[in-house]
């Protein structure tokens, strides 16, 4: 009986455990890269244990997460000898033939918490006895840009006890005319040929870290401003879609030193649109004062503010003095903000500055700084403030920085409104920015750094007729995906705007097969993939991230209609009711003029973006035009956090104190609820009603 005890002591004594005599192999985990112009097409093979010594209660759930942008390619299993393609299928029959295979092998679906990193979630159900399944996905993501190189960021892994990857990194498959300048993998630099290329690297990837795979190419000379290249495959014509070649281009630029003097003249045009906010218009003033002290000493400045209308601060250029900054701080009023957004009338008076100013020495420029929250009407569209600076033409030598800031709780400054500024600026050159409030003082002074490197990449296109994107900043790129005609060469054509010039540059594009360009052109990638094998059963399903709710609970972006009519009964009403009974009474028609009038008041971020009235029955154009103006001196209520438009129609009905000798119409008008405007000895409040918005009902909501 002792010689069992004897033989485990001694086993003890040689510091090791019956166990660790035949450790178990560690899980297999490769990944392969292959960097193809603007793209990485990433292979991943990882085992996966499932089942153990007990009967499993439940099934076994890996969580994976991809980089960003990263679109799946296909799925695979492999497991006792057999392997199998799993096919991508609809999530609702994916699932609902997972959950049929659970039931059968009396298995409940194992507790998953919610995770935001969780991109890709694996379930995999045992049908036989314990055993390693080996998985395989491919993958295809695009580069980011980061300081001048192409950078690909893989997550780290998320699993409780992730196993070592063996990473095999290649350069290969880069364009023939393209040449690498350098390259790094996980932080370790690789070596570079003198013909441009590097070698196959392996190497062990970090357990837990993320980590980087990245290049740089040798620029190009000319006026192209950073690095770009591209990768084409061929697509066949199909029974819905012709032949065609599938592009992906990548551009990417670095930071370079200035090649702009600071400029002679600045002229300041600063949004005081009650959009803004009170707050917001504080973030304004301190914006506005950082800039200008980041300047050299002796700068002449001037500004505009702008709203429904436009104010000179100064008659005449003033220098950067602290008298002259505190008196633009007094203008900067956060108590003074008006009703409307016209930029495209401050766009016009800065033209007259432009062209009316005096003489630049040298290579000097004049700059003009656009502060505003981008919540620009959609009535001014890129057409019409690009015609208000028609006038000023490249020897006057404009630059233009636009600085965008709302908030820090606010919604984010619209794409749309960027765009349209990007249009703009780009003609001129200059730099367009959406700041954080709460990082001004920096932010302001790498707003100026791009602006002398020669500021953006603007209006960037592709064989001169397909649009890539509107601005692309220093230090920043962007990997674009298109269809084109087939036949168009192995050599992409990309022009832009670049310091108020036409820029051309040409990239040549390396070969890589349809199936890795597809899943980024694709409409609706595949959501889930379902397969079996003798011992497992397994479904893959692609994780959407749930819409985070307010912390506080609260609903934002509802306007109170309660509010909303207080604001046009008591603010409102009085004013139109004047612009009625101050009107002109020449004869017995004027004395008993009656009529109708239907006012529609546009409402964005609590500001009347715009008065339309919709029909009048009243034919008297001073009396219709001072109610709309009427419009414009109330303050409306804003709804929280949201920029969603809210329509407000108003009717209003017209009449003298006398009575009608014939009684009027009973029957409502459009089925409103009318405001009757005149002397009256009630409280209009009464007299106010508001529609309801419909179950379903856009945004838009109308309110009588």
């Amino acid at each position: 009986m002792l010689a069992p005890l004897y033989a485990a002591l001694l086993v003890f004594a040689m510091g090791a455990s019956p166990r660790e005599i035949s450790p178990e192999p560690q899980p297999a985990h490769r990944v392969s890269l292959r960097m193809v112009g603007p793209l990485a097409l990433v292979q991943v093979e990882r085992e996966v244990f499932i089942g153990g010594e007990k009967v499993p209660a439940h099934d076994t759930v890996v969580d994976l997460d991809l980089p960003e942008g990263a679109s799946l390619l296909d799925w695979g299993a492999q497991g006792t000898g057999q392997a199998i393609r799993m096919a991508a299928t609809a999530e609702a029959t994916a699932r609902a033939d997972y959950a049929r295979v659970l039931s059968s092998q009396h298995l409940a679906p194992a507790s998953a918490s919610p995770d935001d990193a969780v991109r890709i979630r694996v379930h995999l159900a045992p049908l036989a006895a314990a055993g390693r399944v080996l998985l395989r996905y491919r993958y295809t993501a695009p580069m980011a840009c980061a300081d001048g190189r192409f950078v690909l960021r893989l997550p780290p892994s998320l699993e409780e006890n992730p196993s070592p990857a063996q990473v095999t990194v290649r350069f290969d498959d880069l364009p023939a005319e393209a040449s690498l300048s350098q390259a790094s993998v996980a932080g370790v630099r690789v070596r570079i040929r003198p013909n441009g290329r590097a070698p196959v690297v392996h190497a062990t990837a970090p357990l837990r870290a993320a980590w980087e795979v990245s290049y740089a190419l040798r620029e190009q000379a000319g006026a192209w401003p950073g690095q770009m290249t591209a990768a084409r495959a061929g697509r066949r014509a199909t029974g819905s879609s012709r032949a065609a070649d599938v592009m992906a281009v990548g551009l990417c630029r670095s930071q370079g030193p200035p090649v702009e003097p600071p400029p002679g003249e600045v002229m300041l045009l600063i949004d005081r649109s009650r959009s803004v906010g009170s707050g917001g218009m504080s973030s304004q003033r301190v914006l506005v004062r950082a800039l200008l002290e980041a300047l050299p000493p002796a700068q002449r400045f001037n500004a505009i503010l702008f709203a429904r209308t436009t104010t000179q601060v100064f008659p005449l250029p003033r220098t950067a003095t602290r008298e002259a900054l505190d008196a633009l701080d007094a203008a900067v009023d956060p108590n003074q903000l008006e009703n409307g957004t016209d930029l495209v009338a401050a766009l016009g008076r800065a033209a007259d500055w432009v062209k009316h100013g005096g003489a630049l020495s040298g290579g000097e420029s004049r700059l003009l700084v656009i502060v505003s929250d981008g919540a620009l009407p959609e009535s001014q569209t890129a057409e019409r403030l690009a015609g208000a600076l028609a006038s000023v033409g490249p020897g006057h030598r404009l630059r233009v920085l636009v600085l965008l800031m709302r908030p820090a709780a606010d919604e984010p400054v619209p794409a749309e409104a960027v765009e349209r500024l990007d249009k703009l600026v780009g003609r001129f050159g200059g730099v367009v920015r959406v700041l954080a409030a709460e990082n001004l003082r920096s932010e302001v002074p790498l707003s100026r750094a791009a602006l002398a490197q020669g500021g953006d990449l603007f209006n960037v296109r592709m064989q001169g007729q397909r649009d890539l994107v509107a601005g692309v900043a220093p230090r920043t790129g962007l990997v674009k995906t298109c269809t084109l005609p087939l036949g168009q060469g192995s050599r992409v054509l990309v022009t832009g705007e670049y310091a108020g010039a036409t820029v051309r540059g040409r990239a040549s594009a390396a070969r890589v097969a349809i199936e890795w360009l597809q899943p980024l052109v694709d409409a609706q990638a595949p959501k889930a993939w379902a397969g079996s094998l003798p011992g497992v059963a397994v479904y893959v399903e692609a994780v959407a991230s749930s819409p985070k709710s307010p912390v506080d609970g609260v609903a934002r972006g509802q306007m109170d209609p309660l509010v909303l009519r207080n604001a046009l009964a008591l603010a409102y009403l009085p004013r139109a009711r004047a612009c009625y009974l101050l009107r002109r009474v020449a004869n017995g028609v004027d004395l008993a003029l009656r009529g109708r009038l239907r006012l529609e008041l546009h409402l964005e971020r609590g500001e009347l973006e715009d008065a339309i009235i919709r029909r009048s029955s009243l034919d008297r154009p001073e009396i219709e035009r001072c109610v709309r103006e009427a419009a414009f001196e109330v303050e409306y209520p804003r709804p929280m956090f949201r920029d969603a438009p809210t329509v407000a129609a108003v009717n209003l009905v017209f009449r003298p104190r006398t009575p009608e000798e014939n009684p009027p119409d009973a029957s409502p008008l459009d089925q409103q609820l009318d405001l009757i405007l005149g002397p009256v000895t009630f409280d209009p409040r009464d007299l106010i009603e508001n529609e309801a918005p419909q179950s379903g009902a856009p945004d838009k909501r109308t309110g009588d």
